[in-house]
Order: structure tokens, then sequence, then C-alpha cells
């Protein structure tokens, strides 16, 4: 009764998917789901079998659209990566920052696939410094980290010490002062390249912000690259349309005009990203028509 399904799962995992994803995905225990695909589920199998036919389906219509580019290389991304490079093979202090929507971390998360590069994003609920050794601790995977502050700097620092990594830390805006200091120690102790990644705050709490100059001079001078991304530029718009097979003047026109808006590579993605689904409906390529009508859709219009 379930055959078709059993089959289509199982072709699915020899295509290289994860039954442990598709539980996930699915919401069935992995056993449950082990036990449906060898047909010994002693449950209620069509409640399985109806999960597993929407996830399928689902798939099937995900794998028929144009799928949005994981990553482009832009020239502002080439900056990013040129000071990201400087950081780890110098091993010193370097800060990002600039307006949101212009690519930083999309940059810094595709460099941190490199070998011995840990990022990490700091959140208003990871501000405090245990929390945030605690989130630096998980991403160098360090079994059993301690949960005093002391004990578990000491552990990041056995784990840095000698790798000539790179720790990246995303929205460091985030941060009081007091972490980054504890971060610039933990720099200085293991010689690692650290960056901090944000918004211009992170570039204003650094340098004092007017208050409290004296207790920031010692983080403002170990800083030995400031890296200013204000804006998207023409050239990184065209490589993403690029990217996308757009071709058309008036197409790229429009994603041009994207481009000047606040938030403007985010911006750029989640319209060209519906524009596609409506291409895809028509079966055709993504044209003026679909990137208006996708704005339109977006703005509520």
């Amino acid at each position: 009764m379930f055959t078709d399904i059993r089959n289509e799962v199982r072709s699915t995992v020899e295509g290289g998917e994860k039954y442990s994803v598709i539980a996930k995905q699915t919401s069935i225990s992995p056993t449950t789901l082990s036990q449906f695909i060898n047909g010994s589920y002693a449950g209620d199998n069509q409640r399985v079998a109806d999960k597993l036919a929407v996830w399928l389906a689902d798939r099937r219509t995900a794998g028929s659209l144009r799928a949005a580019p994981s990553f482009v290389k832009t020239p502002t991304s080439k900056k990013i990566f040129s000071a990201l490079d400087y950081a780890k093979i110098s091993g010193v202090f370097v800060v990002i920052y600039g307006n949101s929507g212009v690519g930083k971390t999309n940059a810094i998360t595709e460099y941190a696939k490199k070998p011995n590069t840990w990022l990490i994003t700091a959140r208003p609920s990871s501000s405090r410094l245990l929390e945030c050794l605690s989130d630096i601790a998980y991403a160098l995977e360090l079994d059993y980290a301690p949960k005093r502050v002391g004990a578990l700097s000491s552990h990041i620092c056995r784990k840095l010490r000698g790798t000539q990594g790179l720790l990246i830390v995303d929205e460091a805006d985030h941060l009081p002062y007091d972490v980054l200091e504890e971060i610039r120690l933990i720099q200085e102790m293991t010689g690692v390249g650290v960056v901090l990644c944000g918004n211009h705050q992170i570039y204003s709490k650094l340098s004092g912000g007017g208050t409290r100059k004296t207790d920031f001079a010692r983080l403002f001078s170990r800083i030995a690259k400031k890296l200013a991304i204000l804006n998207v530029t023409a050239d990184d718009i065209d490589a993403i349309a690029d990217a996308w097979g757009i071709d058309g003047e008036r197409e790229r026109k429009l994603v041009h005009e994207l481009g000047r808006r606040a938030g403007a590579l985010r911006i750029i993605k989640t319209t060209l990203s519906l524009a596609a689904i409506l291409a895809n409906s028509s079966n055709s390529a993504i044209s003026e028509v679909h990137i208006s009508a996708a704005i339109r859709d977006l703005e509520g219009v």
C-alpha cells in the first residue's frame, strides 16, 4: 500500500539525502521512519505516509525552481575576504563595519568554511561574558567545556593556541566592554586572528563612543585594520544579476534600483527569489514582469 512512498524516499537517500534529515524535516522520529521504510512499523502508517508524501511533494517543487545562488563573489566580498586573510595570516585584530544589507554576513559566512576558521554571532541573549565564551567554545567543538568564566576562557586559549586560525564575531556591536576586552586578551594570548563584524556601533564603541575613552584605548590601539562597507556598488549588483542569469536591460535596471534601497543585497535576494517562483509558474526566464510583480507583492501593493 505504501510501496511507492517507501521507494521514493529510498531514492532520495540513494541520491545523497540522509534519513536523519528527513526525520527532522518531517517531524517523524528516526525510529518510526526506519520502521516505516522497512515495513515493520506497528503504529499509524497512514499518518507517517501522509507526512512523507507532503515532504516529497515539497522537495519536487523546490527542485523545479531556479535555486538562489548560495554565494556570489562580488567586488565587495573580495575586499572582505582580503581583510579576513590579513587577520588570519598576520594574527591581528580587524574590524569590518558598515550598513545593513551590504553583504558582510554572507561574505564572512562563506569564508568561515575554511579550516581553522570559527564564526559566532553575538546576540542580545549571548552578549554577557559567559554566554559569549560558551558560543566560542561550541564553535571550537570543545568537549566538556566548564561553566565558569575563568576556566572556560583558559580552555578556549589552549584550544586556539598554535592553530594560526581566525575567530570571527558577527553582530559584534551587541557586545559590551568586558566581553570585547576578554576577546582582546584571548587574541593576544593565542596569536589567532580576530575579526569583529557589525554595524557602525561596533566602530563607535571601540573608539570610545565619546565615553570611557581610557578604557577603550587598549582595544582601539590593537585594531590593525578597519574596513568600512558603506554601500553596495554597481559592480556588486551586476555580479548578482549575472549569477541569477538576468541579462535584459530592463530587468537589470530594476535590480539596480533595488540596490539603492536600504538593505540592498538582502532586498535583491528576497525579490529575485520570489520572481524566480513566479517565472517558474509560467515556465519562463525571470523577466521585468516577474521582478515588478515580486516587488509589488513584497511591498503589499
